[in-house]
């Protein structure tokens, strides 16, 4: 490596390459648009794969005051099924967990730079010539680790933009949210789901996928709650008691769910969701992003083709974002039908979590 690597994102992503390429010997710069660690709109469920990988990483979300999660309930139209997981989740905060990660990286060496906007990331010889405006950064590789929001000129191409997703922190009153301990679950609409559950300091959070149509029928987010809270009593009782503590909700739309990036230029590494989206149903989106860090700085160190990387990173994911995908198009589309299974889906429920794990499947 003849010019100091760039990353590109200081997301969980992001960080996990930083930390990587340090503990190798290498000092990346690591820039980021804003000036620290922000509340996202998705990420604060944690499967046993993304503990796992945090801790190698030098993070254990459990110290970090992580709530236990060991089960998941879906709901619809007054029916619920209920299973066990079959590992132990947490749930915490994105920003707890960026938090941790950034400054886990900052530690073993990478220099940060946060408040960076990167214009432009265009060719510049063999490599490659980030412009923020400001300044300009020169690099051989770059990590591209913008998570849900393209770089100008990188788009992320291959597949259809979808899902509306947006999120809200509660402070629910006292003995409201006792049905809710360790557990998350999963309230069905039609085109659509909601999740609850516990996070850091006794909150939950609530986090909406549904379709833009289905969105734009329901009136918005002012519709949204009340039409979710009206299928679902126990969730009408809890929020009307709740504290919000965001002043409006996190929203981000054209979530392109099951995007893999096949193909990329030589030099550039896609990780975290600007190399997949995994649907935000089997909670593994974490897991992909440290694992897809980790492995694309194991690339940079190693002299490995992006393009030829980027391929192989598309392949070991290919089956569990197939079943990721079915699953997820279930429930957006046909969410009676998981009433009608509800016999079976405890086993169903088990099989979905063990089979969409980046651990279990890469």
């Amino acid at each position: 490596m003849r010019q100091q690597p760039l990353i590109i994102g200081a997301g969980p992503a992001g960080c996990a390459a930083a930390i990587r390429l340090c503990q190798a010997g290498a000092v990346p710069l690591l820039l980021d648009r804003t000036t620290g660690p922000t509340d996202k709109v998705c990420g604060d469920f944690l499967s046993a794969d993304t503990i796992g990988l945090a801790r190698s990483l030098g993070v254990d979300p459990c110290a970090l005051g992580a709530a236990p999660i060991d089960r998941v309930r879906l709901v619809h139209r007054g029916h619920s099924v209920e299973a066990r997981l079959p590992f132990a989740a947490v749930g915490l905060s994105r920003r707890s967990l960026d938090a941790a990660l950034l400054e886990r990286a900052v530690t073993a060496g990478a220099e940060w730079r946060g408040g960076t906007m990167v214009r432009t990331l265009t060719r510049d010889g063999a490599g490659w010539s980030a412009d923020t405006g400001r300044s300009r950064h020169h690099a051989d590789t770059v990590i591209l680790a913008t998570g849900k929001h393209d770089l100008r000129g990188w788009p992320r191409v291959g597949r259809e933009a979808g899902a509306i997703g947006m999120k809200m922190y509660y402070r629910p009153a006292a003995g409201t949210a006792d049905h809710l301990r360790r557990t998350v679950e999963l309230v069905l609409f039609q085109g659509g789901y909601a999740g609850l559950q516990p996070v850091e300091d006794g909150r939950l959070v609530l986090c909406v996928a549904i379709r833009p149509a289905a969105f734009r029928a329901i009136g918005g987010w002012d519709g949204l709650l009340p039409s979710i809270a009206a299928s679902h009593p126990p969730l009408a009782r809890l929020l009307a008691q709740a504290e919000p503590l965001l002043l409006r909700p996190l929203a981000v739309a054209g979530v392109p769910y099951g995007f893999r990036a096949r193909t990329t230029r030589n030099g550039v590494f896609r990780v975290g969701d600007q190399g997949a989206v995994i649907p935000s149903l089997t909670g593994d989106g974490m897991a992909i992003a440290l694992w897809s860090g980790a492995q694309a700085a194991h690339g940079v160190l190693e002299n490995i083709s992006a393009p030829a990387w980027q391929d192989r990173m598309a392949q070991c994911l290919d089956r569990q974002m197939r079943l990721a995908g079915l699953a997820q198009t279930t429930v957006l589309h046909l969410p009676a039908a998981l009433s009608g299974l509800r016999y079976v889906m405890p086993a169903v429920l088990r099989m979905l979590a063990r089979e969409t794990r980046i651990l279990t499947t890469a």
